[in-house]
């Protein structure tokens, strides 16, 4: 407990809902706004915010912990026509440092439909920036997020969870930079306008290849697709010219039959004074004679080679994950603890507003002898009276922290009427916060 409120998360994702519910309650930006307002109004959370993307709708909020969320997933449901029996079923709830350890799970993308994926870390931040603007994080969730994108910076540094190839595009691209090493600067010929042709074009135009040359059997579906690259569309009767151009050939067509024979290939290897020749065949059945491969110069893949690298990186990624949720786990009972002692603020100010009147009473008490010391002595007198009366309380402060990172609202309570300073209620934290 953080004192008298809990940091809790509810929410669904791709692991507990279908999509059909899910984009049921999917928020827009413009919306997630006006519900922070309405948690807050009506008093659902003194602190909140909602993170909503296609595979998740999720609320992280600083509650009553007398109430632990309750009436935060009656609102969930009742803010998007939901009944409470529809909803129940597939929502998760966490608190207390299991809420902190899923928020930095999420941000790690360790909870990812992909994990290692990058575009989770973006999301979080947009839901933080809408957080912030709309003023609904304070003294709890704020430090909370600036700690979340701490953690999923060190997940990115010190593992290497998102930086195995995990699709058959990132997998090409590995291929082809085994290869040439960087791709910035060649150039790719895109033979067909298959899925998979695309996307690991898509994926080595990323890496800043020069070009992407597109050729297809229908000329105008090549201008369309070459269009969508910033490329050039060729008719597929100038394949020839321009195999002996490029540095990098995707093959995604229907053929039937193979589109590049080892009779074909191995002038035009020859004539490009066999500077290395990288070509992936993507089609099934395929266009590129497997014999091509042993043409010197020729370096050849089909789609299982690019499957199997991309299997090997999740593999790799898995391994990784439990090393990045060993931080995770580290760093949110870290994390959880400082938010704990944050729970004994209220009191510690209390306490330290009673010690500075009572000292300013006893100087003023002998205000008249204070008068007829000259101003530096004043001074030292003003300097020893503050460092004696931080010193009497440094104990009791270093308690209280104690106090809160356990969540000992009894002891917190306690030390503060020991002092004269009661322990604030939940409102009354509210209001000062």
């Amino acid at each position: 407990m953080l004192g008298p409120h809990e940091v809790v998360t509810i929410g669904l994702s791709h692991h507990t809902a279908p999509v059909s519910l899910r984009e049921r309650l999917a928020m827009p930006s413009d919306a997630v706004g006006r519900h922070l307002l309405r948690l807050r109004e009506d008093k659902v959370a003194q602190e909140g915010f909602i993170l909503s993307t296609c595979n998740r709708v999720e609320i992280y909020a600083l509650v009553d912990g007398a109430d632990m969320g309750q009436r935060l997933s009656r609102y969930i449901a009742g803010a998007h026509g939901l009944t409470w029996r529809e909803l129940d079923p597939h929502l998760y709830r966490y608190q207390g440092a299991d809420a902190v350890a899923h928020l930095f799970r999420v941000a790690s993308s360790l909870d990812s439909l992909v994990v290692g994926e990058p575009q989770i870390l973006g999301q979080v931040k947009d839901a933080f920036r809408i957080a912030a603007e709309q003023r609904a994080v304070g003294r709890f969730l704020g430090p909370l997020m600036r700690r979340t994108l701490t953690v999923a910076k060190r997940v990115r540094t010190e593992t290497r969870i998102g930086r195995e190839s995990v699709s058959v595009g990132s997998a090409g691209v590995e291929l082809a930079q085994q290869v040439f090493g960087e791709l910035a600067g060649r150039r790719v010929l895109l033979v067909g306008a298959g899925e998979m042709g695309r996307l690991v074009a898509q994926s080595m135009l990323g890496q800043g290849v020069a070009e992407i040359i597109v050729a297809n059997r229908t000329y105008q579906n090549a201008v369309t697709l070459a269009e969508l690259f910033g490329g050039t569309a060729v008719h597929l009767d100038q394949l020839t010219r321009y195999l002996e151009q490029v540095d990098i050939v995707v093959t995604s067509t229907g053929a039937t039959s193979y589109l590049l024979t080892r009779a074909m290939m191995a002038p035009i290897l020859r004539a490009r004074r066999y500077r290395p020749l990288f070509l992936v065949d993507l089609s099934v059945p395929r266009n590129i004679e497997p014999s091509v491969h042993d043409l010197e110069g020729a370096y050849l893949f089909n789609v299982d080679d690019l499957t199997e690298v991309a299997q090997r990186g999740l593999l790799r990624r898995r391994e990784e994950a439990s090393r990045a949720e060993a931080i995770v786990q580290h760093e949110a009972s870290r994390c959880y603890r400082s938010l704990g002692a944050r729970s004994a603020d209220p009191v510690i100010a209390a306490m330290t507003r009673r010690a500075e009147d009572a000292r300013r009473r006893e100087l003023d008490r002998s205000e008249a002898i204070l008068r007829t010391m000259p101003a530096k002595e004043r001074q030292v007198v003003e300097a020893m009276s503050k460092a004696m009366f931080k010193r009497f309380l440094h104990d009791a402060i270093a308690q209280a922290h104690q106090l809160g990172e356990r969540g000992d609202e009894d002891g917190l309570k306690l030390l503060g009427e020991i002092f004269g300073a009661s322990h604030p209620t939940s409102e009354e934290d509210d209001d000062a916060r």
